[in-house]
């Protein structure tokens, strides 16, 4: 792992033991050696909450706040009332590295470990790159006693690196790390999109967006069974808005299509006339057509989607009819248990009159057949009769 000093400069973990940078702290672990008398004079020793470590011969040594070269020549002066000219070796075992953590949208949240205080900028780098859902505008930096917010958005787009710029200005004491410290990368806020869309899901935005930007995220609305006159807004405080966008782009020039909706939330543009605005944390509801039911003697019997109500005409052009659809005793069920008899047989000389009946949505129309003489049972009947009758009376 690669760690990027304050000035720009590289430190490899690997390197931090021998590193003269590292400065000892409690806690940490030091195996001090002698050469030539290894045997007597090799020890591992715990640097004590105190600072201090007990080495044999010459006791008790001040270690913490010193790098490990330091100690050693404290130790050897020490030692040359004993020993001729005595080389002495300390090696940090094992250190009390400074833990941070790093958590949320980033590739490799977690502990993240280090030999000193560092940046706000140099722990995200730890972590390994962030999601693209994260929201770095938003990170904070939990401390001990206080919670900070940092900007890392406008940091990480400054070329830092490109231009070999100095990061001193994005390190100052308040966005130093040190041990304990927490630093959060947040998520984006999502728009979520259900109902007849065709990638219904939750989408990351950092603003609003219009309504129908949020709908081509989702791939836009699922054919014909979509109705987009009532597209339900769910705000982020709990209110409801109902959208019609059915007409959005009916005129030719597009920059004053008539739109329904709260006149409050209305954005003009250049291009697309009036959108109404999706924010983070809202979600759009894309209902279903409501239907009506056609059954009977039709060509295409079934549910049919329709945004309101129609005329009977409407719904016979839907269906289809034949020769033996009786036109003259339609019966319209209402939803509602109402029951309407229809008399369309004379519907191209009293269109207006017929078209006066609507069906609406959740209503069923029954198209009955014809009544037909049937000849051939009627003349296979007399004929039972008559052996009936001459077999009884003759």
């Amino acid at each position: 792992m690669i760690y990027l000093g304050l000035s720009g400069s590289l430190i490899y973990a690997e390197d931090i033991e021998s590193s003269s940078v590292y400065t000892i702290k409690p806690g940490d672990q030091l195996l001090i050696t002698v050469f030539g008398h290894e045997t007597e004079l090799t020890a591992l020793v715990v640097v004590r909450p105190d600072g201090m470590i007990t080495y044999p011969v010459v006791g008790d040594v001040k270690a913490a706040g010193y790098t490990v070269s330091k100690v050693s020549d404290i130790i050897g002066e020490r030692l040359r009332g004993f020993y001729k000219d005595p080389q002495v070796t300390v090696q940090l075992k094992e250190s009390t590295l400074g833990v941070i953590y790093v958590f949320g949208a980033v590739l490799d949240p977690g502990q993240k470990r280090f030999p000193r205080a560092v940046s706000v900028i140099e722990a995200l780098a730890a972590a390994g790159k962030p999601e693209e859902s994260a929201d770095l505008s938003k990170a904070r930096i939990i401390k001990k006693d206080k919670v900070i917010w940092v900007n890392l958005e406008k940091i990480l787009k400054s070329d830092i690196l490109e231009k070999s710029i100095s990061i001193d200005e994005f390190s100052s004491d308040e966005l130093m790390m040190e041990d304990g410290d927490v630093l959060v990368i947040p998520y984006a806020e999502r728009i979520t999109v259900i109902g007849y869309v065709y990638k219904p899901g939750q989408y990351f935005v950092k603003s609003g967006i219009s309504l129908m930007e949020t709908l081509a995220l989702a791939g836009g609305s699922f054919g014909e069974n979509a109705d987009l006159k009532h597209v339900r807004i769910i705000r982020k405080d709990g209110s409801i808005e109902i959208v019609n966008i059915k007409n959005i782009w009916a005129n030719d020039d597009k920059k004053k299509v008539p739109f329904e909706g709260d006149s409050s939330l209305r954005l003009s543009t250049d291009v697309s006339g009036y959108y109404c605005i999706v924010y983070p944390g809202d979600s759009v509801v894309v209902p279903e057509k409501e239907k009506i039911r056609i059954v009977g003697t039709v060509k295409m019997q079934g549910q049919f989607p329709v945004d309101g109500e129609i005329s009977v005409l409407e719904a016979l052009a839907m269906t289809g009819v034949d020769e033996e659809s009786n036109l003259k005793k339609l019966i319209i069920l209402r939803s509602t248990g109402e029951k309407v008899n229809v008399d369309a047989s004379k519907i191209w000389r009293q269109g207006e009159q017929v078209a006066k009946e609507k069906i609406r949505p959740g209503d069923t129309l029954v198209v009955p057949a014809k009544y037909k003489v049937n000849w051939n049972a009627i003349s296979v009947s007399l004929a039972v009769f008559s052996t009936i009758y001459a077999i009884l009376f003759r």
